[in-house]
């Protein structure tokens, strides 16, 4: 599916527009033009997959639905959170942590290979927003906890505006975000499009992310080259980027054809 089918999707897609935060997932998929109300994924664990399940169905083969083009973005997206590039509210799942005797030995047992161990007083004293998958007993000592690495994406959050300042400045404007962008002037980023040229939509994406950029030290084709080398995930064809795709992108880009030491303004 996608956000081209009909003018009822758009309609039903309007509604996102209320929220002002949207979790993490949220945003990828109204980012592909997949609707939060009529898809979830099939599982947290396979996320990376781009497997979705219709909202409320049987489990028919025909509720199912595959958005391969999911899978980048979200990377994209989740990655971007993790360093810290887009502003996001972390939320972890945590659990107490359950012991076992032996004989009068008394201890921890170990926490699965994608958990850490915390001290609750700690995690308070830090202010780190943890979603706990467990009822504390009232009067007790403050657990400790094992809460999962990998943040709940589900219930982590970022600011639409943030979200939206993100992926301009690496030049995507999707069209559930950017509703007054002409869709025929942005068919050629549509990766489904017969005539979709992965090199030609990663070259507009670079040419756009460097814009803002008004000194270029060690000249632009080396700018050019650097960001190609920094952010191949935004490259959408089906093979990984050559090194001749990056040569010919570097050079199509390159405003600078002269050469030699950038004149003001690059």
């Amino acid at each position: 599916m996608s956000y081209e089918d009909s003018d009822n999707y758009h309609f039903e897609m309007e509604h996102w527009r209320w929220c002002e935060h949207l979790s993490v997932i949220e945003a990828s998929m109204l980012a592909v033009g997949l609707n939060p109300s009529n898809f979830e994924p099939v599982s947290l664990g396979r996320l990376n997959e781009g497997e979705f399940h219709r909202v409320g169905s049987s489990n028919d083969s025909q509720n199912y639905l595959h958005s391969p083009q999911f899978v980048p973005v979200f990377r994209a997206i989740s990655d971007a959170a993790m360093r810290g590039t887009l502003a996001c509210n972390f939320v972890h799942n945590a659990r107490g942590i359950p012991t076992k005797k032996f004989g009068d030995w008394e201890f921890d047992v170990r926490p699965d290979f994608s958990e850490d161990k915390i001290e609750y007083d700690t995690m308070i004293q830090a202010g780190v927003p943890v979603s706990a998958n467990f009822k504390m007993t009232k009067g007790q000592p403050l657990p400790s906890l094992y809460f999962v690495k990998e943040p709940d994406w589900r219930l982590s959050t970022i600011k639409v505006d943030d979200f939206k300042d993100w992926m301009q400045r690496r030049g995507r404007r999707p069209w559930f975000f950017f509703p007054d962008t002409e869709e025929d002037s942005e068919a050629f980023r549509n990766p489904a499009h017969e005539h979709f040229s992965a090199e030609l939509d990663f070259a507009v994406t670079v040419w756009q992310a460097l814009l803002p950029e008004r000194k270029f030290t060690g000249g632009v084709k080396s700018a050019i080259e650097a960001w190609i080398n920094a952010n191949s995930e935004s490259w959408q064809g089906d093979e990984p980027i050559s090194g001749a795709a990056k040569d010919r992108i570097a050079t199509l880009v390159n405003w600078n054809k002269g050469g030699g030491a950038p004149k003001t303004g690059g």
